[in-house]
């Protein structure tokens, strides 16, 4: 029998069927009304380095997660650690969908790198990074996530039909468009007017794969961070845009050399950045750099960018194995002010050294290599 979380132990964890149908506040509640989430609850403090900005959120408890991303050698064979996602150990589902096998779902992370404690300072109500002149660390707080791109535990980007795809996308706009908008008195606010909608807090989307780069499970899913605290890519983001007086999309667009396109979609194209740091690097780009978030995409932009999640996931996990790598990747979205929207895949092809640390990136391949072998590599797949 195909691995999966049957239908049973599904219905007994759902605590709400669909995100647009409950508050935030509700969410809020439902976060800490989960009983196991106490013994894992993070430091809730915030630092910066005053060098480059970085921050930093503490978290002991983190520390103590399971991983099963591994498999134990046994002398009969190879026998893989069992999943507790298809086992039904887990959190609370607060968001589900029908996929054509499955389903996909959104619970809470029982590992939260955020929490939403019940009284946060009012001065983090009114703004992100407000003052910390004694160094004590600024309070972080917010909501964690995971979505499980399929109830099926091998079904993930690379696999799933089209329309699963845009399912899961869809639902991760829901719940990004949900706490953006609907976060009023919670969160303090985090961007002027979009579409005349005020934003507040920070929706942070990433995907750890392999335990090289963070990922512990290997069951499919993806991690929502909703966080009082803008993450320094996006400020950067921002900070790009107030000075070139474009989003950083759009400059993608423009100037990232035509010879390093991977795929035009229609509504995205898929990259090799000219700036690449690690060999295998891309980026996909939404081509209508007014959009944002995940949440404005029309169906056929959401059928682009689920059109290259697949072919960029798809290849690399074709192609590391191939360099004698194990397989791992991070995959991270970029959205909000100064972004437009678009998404990095980042295979750990390369190992981290001390020139890296003092900013001074060598990379081991050629982006003009790497486009021809990822443009191969897709025709043969």
């Amino acid at each position: 029998m195909t691995k999966r979380l049957e239908e049973k132990k599904l219905e007994q964890i759902i605590q709400n069927q669909s995100i647009d149908d409950i508050s935030v506040e509700e969410i809020f509640g439902l976060f800490r009304e989960e009983e196991e989430l106490r013994n894992y609850l993070p430091d809730a403090l915030c630092q910066i380095d005053p060098r480059d900005g970085a921050l930093i959120l503490f978290n002991s408890a983190r520390a103590k997660r399971p991983h099963n991303d591994n498999k134990i050698n046994l002398p009969n064979g190879t026998i893989e650690k069992s999943c507790p996602v298809c086992e039904g150990k887990t959190t609370g589902v607060v968001d589900i969908a029908r996929l054509s096998e499955g389903y996909t779902f959104i619970n809470k992370n029982l590992f939260p790198i955020l929490y939403p404690h019940d009284s946060p300072e009012p001065q983090a109500l009114r703004q992100s990074l407000y003052k910390d002149s004694n160094h004590h660390g600024r309070v972080s707080y917010g909501l964690h996530f995971l979505q499980w791109s399929s109830s099926f535990h091998d079904a993930d980007w690379q696999n799933l039909p089209l329309e699963d795809r845009v399912i899961v996308l869809n639902r991760l706009a829901a719940l990004e468009r949900k706490l953006l908008n609907e976060s009023q008195g919670l969160m303090p606010g985090s961007s002027p007017l979009n579409n005349g909608q005020r934003t507040y807090g920070f929706v942070s989307i990433i995907k750890n794969y392999g335990k090289l780069v963070g990922g512990s499970l290997k069951h499919g899913h993806q991690q929502i961070a909703f966080s009082n605290i803008m993450p320094r890519r996006f400020y950067n983001n921002w900070r790009f845009f107030k000075r070139h007086g474009a989003v950083f999309s759009q400059y993608l667009l423009d100037e990232n050399p035509g010879e390093l396109l991977i795929r035009d979609y229609g509504k995205a194209v898929l990259m090799v950045p000219y700036f690449m740091r690690r060999p295998y690097d891309m980026i996909l780009v939404v081509k209508d750099t007014s959009k944002k978030h995940l949440f404005q995409l029309d169906v056929q932009e959401q059928e682009s960018v689920a059109e290259g999640i697949h072919d960029a996931i798809k290849v690399t996990l074709h192609i590391m194995p191939q360099l004698g790598k194990d397989t791992a990747y991070n995959f991270t979205v970029n959205n909000g002010p100064g972004a437009g929207l678009y998404f990095e895949f980042l295979p750990y092809t390369q190992e981290k050294g001390g020139f890296e640390h003092l900013g001074l990136w060598i990379c081991q391949d050629n982006p003009i290599h790497v486009v021809d072998r990822i443009k191969e590599t897709l025709e043969e797949l």
